[in-house]
C-alpha cells in the first residue's frame, strides 16, 4: 500500500491549483472510489426519477433495491477484500504474478454462487418490480460482488489515469444512459435501472482492462488462495467486522420504530438512512491523508528501521531506526487526528445550511451530528488498525474491528430504548471503544518492537499438517495438468 501513496505523492509535486486538483481527484477514487460513485449514483438516480414524474412509492422501491444490492454485495466481500489484499501483496513479492489474477476470478465466482441465490430470493419478493426489473437488479449485485474485490488489486495497477477515467465513464454512462432508454420509449423505472447496471458493468470491464495490462492472465488454479486460509484466516473476519461494524447501526434502525417495509424484504428507515449517508462523508479526509501522508512518511521510517536489521546495520544503528519510527508514527497518527478534527468541524458548520435545503429535519440533524463524530472516530480507529497490519499484529487488528462492531450493535440496541435523541450513539461507542483499545495495542506493540521482530517467531520451523495448503497444491497441480493438455 506503500508503493500507492509514494506514486500519488508525486503528483502533488509542483505548482498549480489544476495539478492538486486532479491528484486530490486520484487518491479519492484509489481510496473511496466505489463508495463515492455509488453516493454519486443514489443522489443522481433519486434526482432524475424525481424529475421523470415517478410516484414516491416507486422512488423508494428504486433506492431500497440499490442500497440493498449495495449493502449486501459490500458486505459478502468485505472479508475476502482484506484477506485478498495480503495474498496479492505476498504474491508479488514472490515474484508469482500469474497467480494474481486467477485469484480474482476464483474469488469472485466463491462469493457469487452463494450471493447469488439469496440476492435472487429477496429480489424476487419485490411485489412491484417486473421481471425485467428485478433481473436488472440482480444482475447489479452480481457486477458489485468483483467490482468490490477489484479495488484490492487495482491500485497494485498505478495506472491512475486509466482508473480515474473508467470511473469517469461509468459515472456518465450510469446518468446518462437512463435518459437516453427512457427517450427510446423504455419506462422510466427500467431505464434508470438499466442505466444503473451498465456504468457498473463499464467500471468492471474498464478496471479488468486495467489489470490485464499489469498483470500476466496466469495459469494457476482459481482457488490457490486457498492455502493462505492457513496463514491469515484472521483478515476473514478482522475485514467482515470492520465493514459490517460501520453499517449494523443502519440495519437495526430498519427494524426500529423509525423502519418501514417498502416491498417484500426491503425496509427502510429513510430519515435515519439520509442522516447516516451524509454522515460517512466525514471519513473522506482521514482516507485520503492515510494513503498520501501517513503511509507514505511512516513507511520510510519503517522500511529504515527494518533494513537496518536485515542489512547487518549495528545496535546503535537499528536503536536510532527504531526510534526515528517511533517519532514519525506517532507525529502522523496525530497530525491524522487533528486534520479529521478540523474537517469533521468545518463539516458539520457547512451542513447546518445545505442538509435543511434537502429537507432534513431538526432530529435528521441531531442524528447527522452524532453519527460524523462516530464515523470521525471509526476513520481514525481504522486507520491505528491499518496500522496494527503493518507491524502484522493481526490479532491487535481483529480485535480492533470486533470492538467497533460490538460497540456500534450494543450502542444501538441502547439507543432503541432511550429514544430518538440517542439514535446514532452507536457509532459514537463503537468508534470509541476502537480508537481505546487501538491506540494503547499499537503503542505497547511498538515499544515491545524489538521483542516482537526477534523472539515472537519460532526458533525451529515446525512441519504442521496443512490441509488448506494441500488443497491449494492439489488444485494447482490439477490446472497445470489441464494447461498441458
Amino acid at each position: 500500500m506503500a508503493g500507492i501513496g509514494f506514486e500519488l505523492k508525486k503528483l502533488f509535486v509542483g505548482s498549480g491549483v489544476i495539478r492538486k486538483l486532479r491528484a486530490y481527484a486520484y487518491a479519492a477514487v484509489i481510496c473511496s472510489g466505489t463508495m463515492l460513485l455509488a453516493i454519486l449514483l443514489l443522489l443522481g438516480i433519486q434526482a432524475m426519477a424525481q424529475r421523470y414524474g415517478l410516484s414516491e412509492h416507486m422512488r423508494e422501491v428504486l433506492v431500497a433495491t440499490m442500497v440493498y444490492a449495495l449493502f449486501l454485495s459490500m458486505l459478502l466481500t468485505s472479508g475476502m477484500q482484506m484477506f485478498l489484499s495480503r495474498y496479492v501483496a505476498d504474491m508479488m513479492y514472490q515474484n508469482q504474478l500469474g497467480k494474481v489474477l486467477p485469484s480474482l476470478l476464483g474469488a469472485s465466482l466463491v462469493l457469487m454462487l452463494p450471493g447469488g441465490l439469496l440476492y435472487g430470493f429477496i429480489v424476487a419478493s419485490a411485489q412491484e418490480l417486473t421481471l425485467l426489473q428485478k433481473l436488472l437488479n440482480w444482475l447489479l449485485f452480481m457486477e458489485l460482488i468483483p467490482v468490490w474485490l477489484l479495488m484490492s488489486y487495482i491500485t497494485a495497477a498505478k495506472d491512475y489515469k486509466a482508473i480515474l477515467l473508467t470511473f469517469l465513464a461509468g459515472v456518465l454512462l450510469a446518468l446518462l444512459g437512463g435518459p437516453l432508454l427512457r427517450l427510446l420509449g423504455v419506462d422510466t423505472m427500467t431505464a434508470l435501472m438499466a442505466g444503473l447496471t451498465l456504468g457498473y458493468g463499464v467500471m468492471l470491464v474498464g478496471m479488468l482492462r486495467v489489470l490485464l495490462r499489469y498483470f500476466p492472465r496466469g495459469q494457476g488454479a482459481l482457488l490457490g488462495f486457498v492455502a493462505w486460509f492457513s496463514h491469515a484466516p484472521d483478515l476473514l473476519l478482522t475485514g467482515f467486522l470492520s465493514m459490517t461494524g460501520a453499517f449494523v447501526h443502519i440495519i437495526l434502525m430498519w427494524f426500529s420504530p423509525l423502519g418501514s417495509t417498502v416491498t417484500g424484504f426491503y425496509r427502510q428507515a429513510s430519515l435515519f438512512d439520509s442522516a447516516a449517508f451524509y454522515a460517512y462523508l466525514v471519513t473522506l479526509p482521514t482516507n485520503i491523508n492515510f494513503i498520501i501522508s501517513v503511509e507514505v512518511n511512516f513507511y520510510g521510517s519503517y522500511r529504515e528501521y527494518f533494513s537496518a536489521i536485515t542489512d547487518g546495520g549495528t545496535m546503535p544503528q537499528i536503536q536510532l531506526a527504531r526510534s526515528r519510527m517511533s517519532r514519525t508514527l506517532w507525529q502522523e497518527i496525530t497530525n491524522l487526528i487533528i486534520v479529521q478534527i478540523f474537517a469533521m468541524v468545518v463539516y458539520m458548520l457547512l451542513a447546518r445550511y445545505f442538509l435543511p435545503l434537502l429537507g432534513f429535519t431538526a432530529d435528521m440533524m441531531h442524528m447527522f451530528r452524532l453519527m460524523c463524530i462516530g464515523y470521525s472516530l471509526y476513520c481514525i480507529g481504522t486507520s491505528l488498525m491499518m496500522l496494527q497490519l503493518y507491524f502484522n499484529d493481526r490479532y491487535g487488528a481483529m480485535a480492533t474491528a470486533a470492538a467497533f462492531f460490538a460497540g456500534n450493535l450494543v450502542g444501538t440496541l441502547l439507543s432503541l430504548r432511550l429514544g430518538i435523541l440517542f439514535y446514532g450513539s452507536g457509532v459514537i461507542l463503537g468508534g470509541l471503544l476502537m480508537y481505546l483499545l487501538a491506540f494503547p495495542r499499537l503503542s505497547w506493540y511498538v515499544r515491545r518492537i524489538d521483542y516482537n521482530v526477534y523472539c515472537s517467531q519460532p526458533v525451529f520451523n515446525e512441519v504442521t499438517h496443512d490441509r488448506w495448503r494441500e488443497i491449494a497444491e492439489w488444485l494447482e497441480a490439477r490446472a497445470a495438468r489441464r494447461a498441458s493438455r
